[in-house]
């Protein structure tokens, strides 16, 4: 886990946000959503001190050596132009876009973390990344995202023609979101297990909140103390109209830009989610 040190100047806040999934599901929303998310950054470009991507920014990236996927350029040229006023960008590797050399770094000055990230902002601890795979149980996932995302495999998937590589991973990425789903039980299950990392990690350092991404299921709670073994779940607290303070942990999930629109910030004291159709509970 990297740790990072942010200091956030007055009137300056933190922002969080995922997966936009750029490049689904056709051409036309892929462009109409990226027009929306270059237009919200420009919105907060003035009090943004610090910009998290946690992951899946794209349906599908794989960056060869010297080649890197088609489009997406008003977004790219919008992060760069961040970087080169000096605002930080941070961008999570997902599970659909991990695979990353060093273009990001090079050509955008963006930070590419690979893995979860212990970020201190204005003296507050917040744990951060996409939040796949973490948790007791999905073995197969974990199995497959070892491999994902081992040298060999990239080695290999780069010598694959990006034509077929590039339809392969969009054949890949529609089926499991067809059999995956996004109903209401099956992420309310899948929060379960988060939560359960959650508790674990706690146990092992104090901090003040959980910010990830992956689920698409826009969340703000507060995690109170666990007694006995109740179920995780029933003892937790939505925090009121999507903001608090940061007196308890906290649990922020940052919702998609499929649907919801969804993104967190810190201004230094208060946690808050914004966006459309919130949910207001696990």
């Amino acid at each position: 886990m990297q740790n990072l040190d942010i200091k956030l100047n007055p009137g300056q806040k933190a922002y969080f946000v995922s997966d936009f999934h750029l490049g689904t599901p056709s051409y036309e929303e892929s462009r109409e959503r990226e027009r929306k998310i270059v237009a919200w950054i420009e919105e907060h470009r003035a009090e943004m001190g610090v910009l998290f991507l946690l992951g899946d920014v794209f349906d599908y990236w794989f960056e060869y050596r010297y080649t890197m996927p088609k489009g997406n350029v008003r977004l790219l040229g919008k992060l760069a132009e961040l970087t080169d006023a000096g605002v930080p960008v941070y961008f999570f590797c997902g599970n659909h876009d991990a695979w990353h050399i060093d273009f990001f770094e090079k050509e955008l000055g963006i930070k590419v973390m690979k893995d979860l990230a212990l970020a201190t902002i204005n003296g507050r601890k917040f744990v951060l990344g996409h939040g796949d795979g973490l948790g007791a149980g999905q073995y197969g996932y974990k199995l497959m995202k070892k491999v994902f995302s081992a040298k060999i495999s990239h080695i290999l998937y780069a010598a694959v023609h990006p034509y077929w590589a590039q339809k392969f991973a969009s054949n890949f990425s529609h089926r499991s979101r067809k059999s995956g789903g996004r109903n209401r039980e099956h992420e309310r299950d899948k929060n379960r297990v988060l939560v359960g990392f959650m508790r674990d990690f706690l146990k092992r350092e104090p901090v003040d909140a959980f910010i990830f991404a992956h689920r698409h299921w826009p969340v703000l709670v507060e995690l109170l103390p666990q007694n006995g073994t109740e179920d995780p779940l029933d003892n937790t607290r939505v925090c009121r109209d999507n903001h608090s303070e940061l007196r308890n942990v906290l649990y922020l999930n940052t919702g998609d830009w499929l649907q919801y629109f969804s993104y967190g910030a810190f201004d230094g004291k208060t946690l808050s989610l914004h966006g459309q159709n919130l949910k207001t509970e696990l």
